[in-house]
């Protein structure tokens, strides 16, 4: 039985589209969209808009690693 290697390379690429989506998403945010908000709704954007990016990358990184048979790592002090 031939094995597979744990190629990261999808991930990988995923990942750096999805900061350049998320980074022309802040820009045109910024130019055009935050207006009409105060600074603090313009926080809660960017924060929301980080953490929807984060946990969808997140979700997709735990999915390949359980594919991939990779264990999580349990530390106990």
């Amino acid at each position: 039985m031939i094995e597979k290697e744990a190629n990261p390379f999808i991930p990988i690429v995923v990942t750096i589209v999805a900061m350049i989506c998320w980074a022309i998403f802040m820009l045109l945010y910024a130019l055009f969209w935050s207006t009409g908000f105060n600074l603090f709704q313009n926080i809660v954007v960017v924060l929301l808009s980080l953490v929807v990016v984060g946990g969808v990358l997140g979700l997709m990184w735990v999915s390949w690693a359980f594919r991939r048979g990779i264990p999580p790592r349990m530390h106990v002090s």
